[in-house]
């Protein structure tokens, strides 16, 4: 009598996930690996290894090639394999079965699949004895899938290759190539394979065949064609990230996000967003943001790596770069650039200004085209500018610099020297009126 591997309510302490990820990726012609390309401001890859990790399995195993091996020296709770000739995908696996415990169960992943649903996955590795589970999709219109032969007792007796039909054979059923088989099984049909085919490589398809005829049961289990898609050049991955970015609006939106128009809307992964925040047409969030509640940001706006307190206005085409902190009630307005600072509570720079490498205090006022010029070509410095100042419009804030509380720098002002507190700053040139100008300049 068959029976249950796993427990609903225990981890896979007995799974072993095998993630293969050793393929060159001619296809994206990038010179950055496939699987290290961005998708939602994470690479392809971990999606994939998040998913791995979250089942809570004894090991995982990554089949890479040799030219990438030196982009994983900081995973440490992955088991690195090499593939050292790229002969199919049942080669790779030849190449780590070495490395798993024969009483567990195998389940094989591809670094290249990042769409994959932990509850897919879970149910996938769900498996009983002498039975296969294989992930399947529908899929009508022709494609270059791998297809699934089904016998009268809904089982699969074969897995073929798309170049490998005959030209009047159409199946609608495809393989995603993920799977769980017991270790053991795995072990005794890898041997079986060969390369009698017009690649001449070792097709890890031909396992579910050899299953059959060994009377092992090969259950499909079907998901959405969308969620184990692969990505191979740069079609499929902009598809991915349309997928992805629907998944991200989605979450939000459910989670009581107002989005003014959400397809153009663009969320990373690790986003995070309170309540009855607002956020119009055309803005991009970057990695690693936190929005606030009640805060709006306005269209056309930048964000990444920052943090934005509750009740804040930003933009609209305003960028905040990396570093930057904005606290509870302040206001970034249209064109403002803001780098590596901290704008405080109930402060305004509200138009046409960059402010970089600057602590701005409590209740200040920083008027249009004022700059933080913090750069002299070698190093960068800081400005700091006190609780209820007032910066003038077209200010220029040579750092180092320390603008004192209540201070006053007047508009059109290049500022080098320290400001004291409650003190008016003013640096121009005397204005100079020549009479009848315009009449003399007629004349020439």
């Amino acid at each position: 009598m068959a029976y249950w591997l796993f427990s609903k309510k225990n981890s896979m302490k007995n799974l072993e996930i095998i993630i293969l990820a050793a393929g060159k990726g001619t296809r994206m012609k990038s010179s950055k690996p496939k699987i290290f390309h961005d998708l939602g401001g994470k690479q392809i890859i971990d999606y994939v290894i998040d998913a791995s990790i979250r089942l809570k399995p004894k090991r995982i195993h990554l089949v890479i090639n040799n030219q990438i091996k030196n982009n994983f020296k900081n995973y440490n709770n992955l088991n690195i394999v090499i593939q050292k000739k790229q002969n199919g995908t049942g080669d790779a696996i030849k190449s780590a079965i070495k490395s798993l415990e024969k009483d567990s169960v195998t389940l094989v992943l591809y670094g290249d699949v990042p769409l994959i649903k932990h509850k897919t996955i879970l149910n996938v590795s769900r498996i009983k004895t002498n039975i296969v589970n294989l992930l399947c999709f529908n899929k009508e219109e022709r494609n270059n899938y791998g297809k699934v032969i089904l016998g009268t007792d809904g089982l699969i007796s074969q897995v073929i290759e798309q170049k490998e039909l005959k030209k009047n054979e159409n199946y609608y059923l495809c393989n995603s190539g993920i799977f769980a088989i017991e270790t053991k099984l795995l072990s005794s049909l890898l041997p079986k394979l060969n390369n009698n085919n017009k690649k001449k490589e070792f097709y890890l398809t031909d396992i579910f065949n050899l299953a059959f005829k060994k009377g092992v049961k090969v259950n499909p289990i079907q998901t959405a064609e969308t969620e184990v898609m692969g990505v191979n050049d740069k079609n499929d991955l902009a598809m991915a990230e349309k997928e992805i970015q629907n998944e991200f609006r989605s979450k939000h939106l459910t989670a009581g996000v107002t989005m003014r128009d959400p397809d153009t809307v663009y969320l990373s992964k690790d986003t995070k967003i309170g309540k009855d925040v607002t956020i119009h047409p055309f803005v991009i969030i970057g990695k690693n943001v936190v929005i606030g509640n009640n805060t709006e940001i306005h269209a056309f706006s930048h964000i990444e790596d920052c943090k934005i307190g509750k009740e804040v206005s930003i933009g609209p085409y305003a960028r905040i770069r990396p570093g930057t902190k904005i606290n509870d009630n302040a206001k970034v307005g249209n064109f403002v650039e803001i780098k590596n600072s901290e704008i405080d509570k109930r402060s305004k720079v509200n138009h046409l200004s960059y402010i970089g490498d600057t602590e701005i205090g409590k209740k200040v006022n920083v008027g249009a085209g004022t700059i933080t010029c913090n750069y002299d070509g070698a190093s960068k410095f800081k400005t700091v500018i006190k609780d209820k100042a007032f910066i003038g419009s077209n200010s220029s804030l040579v750092a180092p610099l320390i603008v004192g509380k209540n201070a006053y720098i007047g508009s059109g002002s290049t500022i080098t020297k320290h400001v004291v507190e409650n003190s008016l700053a003013v640096e121009r040139s005397s204005q100079k009126t020549v009479k009848n100008w315009s009449n003399k300049k007629g004349k020439k």
